[in-house]
């Protein structure tokens, strides 16, 4: 079977593959990560596949148009977000179109937590949504397996929306490499990243239980499924014989720093060390890894960068959204890493339940007192599947009417929660003053040019600066 493998584009630059849907404020894109490997699972499988990273190419509907004709697939797989939906759709419908025949089919958190309306709205045009984890269930619909037998997915018959058991988690040690050579690195540019670089999961799913993470609660479960520590690393050695210019690995993990999994994580990174490897890599993490040695073996190991979801400054917040750490906690892993000279950046977020203007003038104070080296704020956002979405809609707290309405006119972030103690608007004011007051002070300029080691450093910082200020150009207080 012929299979297109599509990450439609949504405006210039909107980001697709990233776990919130919007023109990212640093103007990053994230690699189609999940898509490259159930690309592979399909070609391991015999199938030929052609994955297109509209959105990272700023493909659009013209351009996708003349490839879905040339290609002529007899199966597309559409990526789709909660704010691009009705996009995706009509992308789905000119596939059907460019070529007669083909099954369309909608993968992603959003189709996943509303698959009934995914198909309304897509009515004749999409013809099945795989809910969750679907490496393997678009492997069943590519082998031609009659739908009612293919778990986990939601599909039209007869006028009727029916849904198939859920598929079980599968078991990521089965997995191939992403089929990476579909894409080009240099698409994918972010100035807190080594450029070029590319993602790799050491496992799926987190055992966190905070309210708000799309991921683990609708795609791959509130549980961690580790990778073996040397496919890990098997895998970054085919990355770099794929792209040898690469220049960083970022472990896109939900957390890589589970504590409960710290033996997972210096397996790894002792790994890398026996064979030698001289990389320089990233991982998003908790903030509640505390062992010294852990650190050390990263720092040893090539870690040069954290992507730590702090989230909140005050404890009421964190418990509101059952993040599962302490302050005090997550001052001392910031200090552990800073000491271990690992630079962290931390993600701040406003709009918890229960949230007022003193709480989260909190978590600015915060995040300016931690030893970090960046930060990003933002409103917190609800998207369907998650317990956070359904207490804003409980509440009447979510300010959208409909799907698009998560982004502004110019596919930026768009805070959608208005709190009884903090209205939107208020929200948006403190998001601008927390990025204003982190990177304008005399202290965080220094550390920003300090960072600095060589001409690739100067031109992601460069990257960043231009971003912060188009940000606020065009971009700043919706």
């Amino acid at each position: 079977m012929r299979v297109l493998i599509l990450n439609p584009a949504y405006g210039p630059d909107f980001v697709k593959s990233a776990r919130w849907y919007a023109k990212s404020r640093g103007r990053v894109q994230r690699h189609p990560d999940y898509l490259a490997v159930a690309t592979a699972v399909l070609e391991q499988a015999g199938h030929t596949c052609k994955l297109v990273d509209c959105a990272a190419k700023n493909i659009f509907m013209p351009q996708a148009e003349q490839i879905a004709r040339e290609f002529q697939p007899d199966m597309v797989v559409l990526q789709a977000t909660t704010p691009s939906i009705d996009s995706d759709l009509a992308h789905a419908a000119m596939c059907k179109e460019a070529a007669p025949g083909c099954v369309t089919v909608a993968v992603g958190a959003h189709a996943s937590a509303v698959p009934d309306d995914t198909l309304a709205r897509g009515a004749g045009a999409l013809d099945v949504v795989a809910r969750g984890e679907y490496d393997y269930t678009l492997r069943d619909l590519a082998a031609g397996t009659a739908w009612p037998d293919v778990l986990g997915i939601s599909y039209w018959e007869n006028g009727t929306v029916h849904h198939t058991d859920a598929r079980p988690l599968l078991d990521v040690n089965e997995l191939p490499f992403p089929a990476w050579q579909h894409i080009d690195p240099y698409d994918y540019p972010d100035a807190a990243k080594l450029y070029p670089f590319i993602t790799l999961f050491a496992g799926r799913g987190c055992a966190g239980h905070c309210t708000f993470c799309i991921t683990p609660q609708v795609m791959y479960g509130r549980r961690y499924r580790p990778r073996d520590a040397r496919l890990v690393v098997d895998e970054i050695e085919y990355d770099r014989r794929l792209y040898p210019f690469l220049q960083e690995i970022m472990f896109e993990d939900d957390t890589l720093t589970l504590w409960s999994h710290q033996d997972h994580l210096a397996a790894i990174c002792e790994e890398i060390l026996r064979r030698d490897l001289r990389i320089s890599w990233a991982a998003n993490a908790r903030p509640d890894l505390l062992d010294e040695n852990v650190f050390r073996l990263m720092k040893r190991s090539g870690c040069r960068w954290l992507c730590v979801g702090y989230e909140f400054g005050n404890q009421q917040m964190l418990n509101n959204v059952h993040k599962g750490t302490s302050l005090d906690r997550m001052r001392e892993f910031s200090e552990r890493a800073h000491r271990a000279g690992i630079l962290v950046n931390g993600c701040f977020m406003i709009g918890a339940p229960g949230e007022t203007r003193e709480t989260a003038c909190e978590t600015i104070e915060f995040a300016k007192g931690l030893p970090i080296y960046s930060a990003q704020f933002t409103g917190l956002v609800a998207y369907p599947g998650t317990e956070y979405y359904d207490w804003v809609k409980e509440n009447g707290c979510l300010v959208p009417q409909d799907w698009p309405e998560w982004v502004d006119e110019n596919h930026e972030q768009r805070t959608v929660v208005s709190l009884p103690d903090l209205p939107k608007d208020e929200i948006d004011v403190l998001v601008d003053q927390g990025l204003k007051e982190f990177y304008l002070r005399p202290i965080q300029i220094w550390r920003t040019a300090a960072a600095i080691r060589s001409w690739t450093d100067v031109r992601t910082k460069f990257h960043g600066l231009k971003s912060f200020v188009d940000y606020f150009l065009h971009g700043g207080a919706n």
